[in-house]
């Protein structure tokens, strides 16, 4: 998506990370509101159309992510695999916080490849 700057007349490119952001923000933020209201409304008996809008963006969010991974141009099928099965994985929240505040993805993919697998 191109951008026109009115200051100084350059096209800008809009990245697709940062609109996975964004949206990724405002759909977290939106769930955690409703779940509060839910929390603070419906703490005797929960409002399950409240409850049931929660869930769905949360899980918009997260399906998001894996499409933007999907998509995305800029990691190979083996840089692919591995933040998979990081957002898979055991450390899941921390790899999300990871690919939605990276600025290189490919060069987190390989450090995720380097680390030595925890045992069971």
């Amino acid at each position: 998506m191109l951008k026109a700057d009115p200051v100084y007349g350059a096209d800008q490119r809009v990245n697709s990370a940062t609109v996975l952001r964004a949206l990724v923000t405002v759909l977290f933020a939106s769930a955690m509101a409703l779940l509060g209201l839910t929390a603070l409304f419906g703490f005797e008996e929960p409002d399950d159309t409240l409850l049931l809008l929660a869930s769905g963006l949360l899980f918009t969010a997260i399906v998001a992510v894996f499409m933007h991974l999907w998509v995305t141009p800029i990691l190979s099928r083996a840089e692919k695999r591995t933040w998979l099965q990081q957002l898979a994985g055991r450390r899941a929240p921390w790899a999300l916080a990871e690919y939605l505040t990276c600025d290189n993805l490919p060069a987190a993919a390989v450090r995720f490849s380097e680390e030595p697998t925890p045992r069971r």
